[in-house]
């Protein structure tokens, strides 16, 4: 493909090729066709080649070092780049590339300055190499885990993106879509409009900062924001601009410091205490109260003993040990694992009562005799309240047969707040899926109102949400904290328990929110949840469905889509709203219920049914019903086998559920009881975004360049 003269030229200078470095226009396209073709290391010889002849062009430095990135010789595209960099200090393609060098290597903030260099010696022409380096750098933040700054840059790279290029808008898609990730961190912040009430220096200073900030100059713009700050009396929208400018940068604790600081002005309370909980959720210096996991050791005296002790306890069960769990380089495997419980499995679970539900204690592995260390039983279990019940259940069960404790291991630190919120039980196989979810909806409320109240955080000083209460200087960290466990919640009907939550420990109720009152561009998904949805205007209802639907926010979708299947608009078509209200409730009889209503409004609408047979085949397999999926099973094959997919969607999820063998495989066995059930858990900083990271692997750099 021939170069298109006028096209910027690949040295970064922003002039065109035909005004800068035409006469390497034939090289340069070969240069591109070898690498379109897969093969960089003839294009790189090739480069080398006319770079013997001249040393310092600007533009073969710019493609070697591309090349060099993309084959993973970071220290040789480091040699090319510093040479690039003495014969072009001011190219905003070198320091481009120097940033991309600086997210391969996991330098993310190193990256991020780098990429401000190079933003800031751009005109209005961007250069290639500045663009790719967003997307790098973007990508780079995402793996460490700084969804602040990561979101930032990817929104850049797709507001310069040409059109088509969807790569960065699709990732933040799946970020917000993959579980565990708090909704506080899937929304895209907004910087705030100049105060009416400045005096005129003051409103320019103010409007350059947000200039300079919307074409990515957050360095420059944070400056901007620094120089207006009153220390003695900061202005809310000044304090938050600069905030945000630093968290964009990567500096999380400033970030986090200046979101602390903006809660304690005079702002509303839900922007005070939304801005406090994000803070708590990324402030690197708030050091959570920890709970020690701990491994103990007891040396085995009868082998034969412990066998026999095993498995004639009702409190201890066989587990088969998940071989991913184990680490790469270990080498010895236990002979056998359990599970301690702290009671007998009941014989039936059909009309199982909470109280009586076995939680799961401890692990234990039992490891026989080798040449350098003799047999032994390793329990691991937390250093918590259930302690030392532990221990005194590992005396009387195993008794003589092992000697006294000889090792004590920390093994893990878990925080306290969120380990409160974990558990881990042995239902009886045979409890039934609408009890299992009914125990579920118990043993959760107990995490959040008994356990969670009582567990010490950091962001109250320490303290408990309970003994937090009342404390007027913990209010807005209290509500914070609140709001941090309630916007993980999936299921709506949760939202009644958060509000008596909120009455127990004396700080005010979250209010309905007027949709009068609201900005329609600029509410958090956090508050959409409590939108009074009777209220809301017609041309506005999709709009907030679509958006809570991609932010993953549960709640509020299905509040949305209840309300949009209500109105039943003429000409709205309902059938993603279906969809996701089907997919997104949690109780199956009443994603039922939507199936049913569903049915009814393709039937009104002339529109093929068969996709809602299949979602509520889905349904009934879920509830464990086989009468209901026999019945679904039939009106699909009665109604709607002839609808385009439908029937190869029907094997797929009849085989996917095991319910279905293809012949000339064997039939396999049930799906594993698990004896332990942890929730949905909180996002943690140090938990980064593994999902959203491709593995390296051949040689190739792990950062995604477009």
């Amino acid at each position: 493909m021939a170069i298109d003269p006028y096209s910027p030229c690949p040295c970064g200078s922003g002039k065109k090729l035909k005004f800068c470095c035409v006469d390497l226009a034939a090289d340069i396209e070969k240069i591109t066709k070898l690498v379109a073709g897969e093969q960089p290391h003839a294009a790189l010889k090739h480069v080398e080649t006319l770079l013997a002849k001249q040393p310092d062009r600007a533009s073969l430095l710019d493609i070697r070092a591309m090349i060099e990135l993309s084959l993973n010789d970071l220290d040789a595209a480091e040699e090319t780049l510093e040479h690039f960099l003495s014969v072009a200090p001011q190219n905003p393609a070198a320091h481009a590339q120097l940033a991309v060098l600086a997210a391969s290597r996991g330098e993310v903030i190193q990256a991020v300055t780098r990429l401000q260099d190079a933003l800031e010696l751009t005109d209005n022409d961007m250069p290639q190499r500045v663009f790719e380096a967003i997307g790098a750098v973007g990508h780079a933040l995402l793996i460490d885990g700084d969804m602040i700054a990561a979101r930032a840059h990817l929104l850049l790279y797709a507001g310069v993106a040409p059109e088509g290029d969807n790569q960065a808008l699709e990732l933040l898609l799946r970020l917000n879509l993959q579980g565990g990730l708090p909704l506080l961190l899937r929304d895209n912040l907004m910087l705030m409009d100049c105060p009416s009430h400045f005096a005129t220096g003051t409103k320019g200073t103010f409007e350059e900062g947000l200039r300079l900030a919307r074409r990515g100059l957050w360095r420059r713009a944070e400056a901007e924001f620094a120089k207006i700050l009153n220390e003695a009396n900061p202005d809310p929208a000044v304090t938050y601009n600069l905030a945000l400018m630093r968290g964009w940068l990567g500096d999380e604790g400033r970030f986090a410091e200046g979101l602390h600081r903006f809660a304690k002005l005079n702002v509303s309370l839900d922007e005070a205490v939304e801005a406090e909980a994000l803070a708590q959720l990324v402030d690197p210096n708030l050091e959570e109260p920890v709970l020690q996991s701990v491994r103990l050791t007891y040396p085995i005296l009868d082998e034969d003993a412990v066998t026999e002790k095993l498995a004639s306890d009702k409190r201890i069960e066989h587990y088969e040990l998940d071989p991913e769990s184990l680490e790469e380089d270990e080498v010895t495997r236990p002979r056998s694992t359990h599970i301690l419980l702290d009671r007998p499995v009941p014989k039936t679970g059909t009309d199982l009562n909470f109280e009586d539900a076995p939680n799961v204690l401890a692990f234990i592995s039992i490891y026989g005799k080798r040449t350098d260390r003799d047999a032994r039983v390793e329990v691991t279990t937390d250093r918590g309240e259930q302690f030392e019940k532990v221990q005194q259940l590992i005396g009387q069960i195993l008794g003589d047969a092992v000697g006294p404790q000889s090792e004590e291991e920390v093994v893990a630190e878990k925080s306290a707040s969120e380990e409160a919120l974990s558990w881990r039980w042995r239902l009886p196989n045979d409890t039934p899926p609408a009890l299992r979810r009914k125990l579920l909806a118990q043993r959760r409320r107990q995490a959040i109102v008994d356990d969670w109240t009582a567990a010490p955080r950091a962001a109250l000083n320490g303290l408990s949400p309970r003994d937090a209460a009342g404390k007027a200087e913990l209010r807005i960290p209290l509500l914070a904290s609140i709001l941090i466990v309630e916007q993980a919640a999936v299921d709506p009907e949760e939202q009644a328990m958060f509000q008596e939550l909120r009455e127990q420990l004396g700080v005010p109720r979250a209010e309905a929110v007027d949709p009068a009152n609201v900005d329609w561009e600029r509410i958090p998904i956090t508050r959409l949840s409590r939108l009074d949805m009777a209220k809301a205007p017609e041309d506005r209802l999709m709009q907030l469905f679509n958006r809570a639907s991609m932010s993953g926010a549960a709640v509020a979708s299905l509040a949305l889509a209840h309300e949009l299947i209500r109105r039943n608009t003429p000409g709205v078509d309902l059938g993603p709203v279906f969809r996701q209200v089907i997919r997104s409730e949690p109780d199956p009889d009443k994603a039922l219920q939507w199936t049913a209503q569903a049915k009814d409004w393709a039937a009104r609408a002339t529109k093929p049914a068969g996709e809602w047979s299949l979602l509520e085949l889905e349904v009934q397999i879920e509830r464990g019903d086989p009468l209901g999926v026999q019945e679904t099973l039939n009106e699909i094959r009665a109604k709607h086998l002839n609808e385009p997919g439908i029937a190869e969607a029907t094997y797929r999820l009849l085989y996917a559920a095991g319910l279905l063998t293809p012949r000339g495989m064997p039939t396999g066995g049930g799906p594993l009881e698990t004896p332990a059930a942890n929730p949905s858990r909180l996002w943690t900083p140090d938990q980064g975004a593994p999902a959203a990271a491709p593995s390296a692997g051949g040689g190739k750099s792990a950062i995604w360049t477009p």
